[in-house]
């Protein structure tokens, strides 16, 4: 026999226990991969047209503000929020261009005094930004190897990136324009497949979209 007690009113009825009340659904954060994407490929593109001499426009001050808030800040918060959807290569990989667009704009903001500093030894410039680009060539390698094999779209954009980045290393450290233009062509093959990609999650991320393209 059941221990369980049901008590009666003034009228013998039944008083029945409250239903349990429903558990609530965990809210889930929208897909911030079509924001990131925009913003990566806006500011690498703005940054190839500057590379080359687009328009004859050589002060960089437009392009500085774009790295920062486009490049820098904007990709930040999507790596934080990829972080949170459990994305982990994603939000590596958003960090690592956040973290390398804020620093070229550091590098070419007059405020942090960067270029002022090779007044003296003009032509190490070159140099000194081929090893930065270098640098960043390594780490983009890495996360190339590590999405080969899950997506052919973001293994073919990492690879012209990769290669991209080498090209202007190679040709800021030579001195040799004509390497730094292939880099740069490499780059706006990035740029397409980034705008591509961005679209593609962004309509996929809304009802009935008016058309959907393909992610593979």
């Amino acid at each position: 026999m059941s221990d369980s007690k049901v008590e009666l009113g003034e009228n013998n009825a039944v008083s029945a226990a409250p239903p349990p009340a429903p558990t609530p659904t965990p809210a889930v954060p929208g897909n911030p991969t079509p924001g990131g994407m925009f913003a990566f490929a806006g500011t690498t593109l703005l940054m190839v047209m500057y590379n080359l001499n687009a328009g004859g426009v050589t002060t960089p001050n437009v392009l500085v503000g774009m790295l920062i808030f486009a490049g820098g800040i904007t990709l930040t918060l999507v790596a934080l929020l990829e972080f949170i959807r459990g994305n982990t290569l994603f939000a590596t990989a958003f960090m690592t261009f956040s973290t390398f667009w804020l620093s070229y704009g550091a590098v070419l903001s007059p405020t942090f005094g960067v270029l002022e500093a090779f007044k003296d030894n003009p032509e190490q410039i070159g140099k000194a930004l081929g090893l930065y680009l270098f640098m960043y060539w390594i780490t983009i390698t890495m996360l190339l190897i590590a999405v080969i094999g899950k997506s052919k779209l973001f293994t073919c954009l990492l690879s012209f990136a990769s290669a991209g980045v080498l090209l202007l290393a190679c040709g800021q450290y030579t001195g040799k324009n004509a390497v730094s233009i292939v880099g740069n062509s490499f780059l706006l093959v990035v740029v397409a497949e980034a705008y591509y990609i961005g679209l593609a999650a962004l309509l996929m991320s809304e009802p009935n979209p008016v058309v959907k393209l393909p992610l593979f």
